[in-house]
């Protein structure tokens, strides 16, 4: 009786996965008054934007959010902001997310304490009761380092570094960042789905094939953060601009250069040089 009432509970599971809803969140911080908190809105934030205004100074269409924080704060409820899903997101299921960043010439986009690195894209898992079992992050690296960008699952605790010295976030212009997350407690690499690809700009900049991004069979996702936890404290008083965020767990029908399927940026991709 015990082994059918597992195989019963594995097989909802195996279902809710297979036959999830497709969602899409897509702020675009277009209907608010200029000036207005860009927070708690359908174009806007879902929480924990309590700086994050509505904005003309820099965009990609009509308006765009500009995101602060204060010298020495590490910003949770002000800085940046969080994106609820309307659906729990379970093993198996990929979630795509998607956003538009500029950078002011002044803006210093790194931690000086708590590690030194600085949380950037974050998707949330949960165990079935749902507690807290880590983040898939994506980290701006500390100052200093080779690498400029460091990627982590929280329930795994092992550091991938991204990209190269030609990825540095470029100032006074809009860039584009995608990182897209399968969940699975057993990564690609040892026959599960467990994968992470990220972008910037379009293109690939790294797939990871040999990490979890699930701690439980049972457990799930059921949101996004952007920033919103500054490391050590923000070095001083300081702001930036975020626009277009998608997050979807429906298959985009974009493809890179390599054949993933990814959301896509707005950002034309540079030419190479010869």
């Amino acid at each position: 009786m015990k082994k059918l009432i597992s195989g019963l509970v594995a097989t909802f599971f195996a279902l809710s996965a297979v036959s999830a809803s497709a969602w899409t969140i897509h702020a675009d911080f277009d209907q608010g008054e200029i000036g207005d908190q860009a927070d708690g809105g359908g174009d806007g934030f879902h929480g924990a934007g309590g700086l994050s205004t509505y904005s003309s100074d820099q965009k990609l269409k009509n308006s765009s959010a500009r995101i602060a924080i204060r010298e020495g704060t590490t910003g949770y409820g002000s800085w940046g902001g969080e994106f609820r899903f309307p659906e729990k997101a379970y093993k198996g299921e990929t979630i795509w997310f998607s956003v538009h960043t500029y950078m002011p010439e002044d803006f210093d986009h790194h931690a000086y304490g708590e590690g030194n690195r600085l949380k950037f894209l974050r998707i949330q898992t949960l165990s079935s009761s749902g507690s807290n079992h880590g983040y898939n992050d994506l980290y701006f690296d500390q100052k200093g380092s080779e690498y400029p960008f460091k990627w982590i699952y929280e329930g795994a605790s092992q550091w991938v570094n991204v990209g190269s010295d030609k990825d540095r976030p470029k100032k006074e212009s809009w860039e584009s960042y995608e990182m897209a997350v399968t969940l699975d407690t057993v990564p690609v690499s040892e026959g599960g789905q467990a994968k992470i690809r990220i972008w910037k700009n379009g293109s690939l900049l790294k797939e990871i094939l040999d990490k979890t991004t699930l701690r439980d069979d049972q457990g799930y996702s059921n949101r996004a953060l952007l920033f919103t936890y500054w490391n050590g404290g923000a070095p001083k008083d300081q702001h930036m601009y975020v626009d277009e965020v998608v997050i979807t767990n429906e298959q985009p029908s974009n493809t890179d250069d390599n054949g993933n399927h990814y959301v896509g940026s707005l950002i034309k991709k540079r030419p190479l040089m010869n």
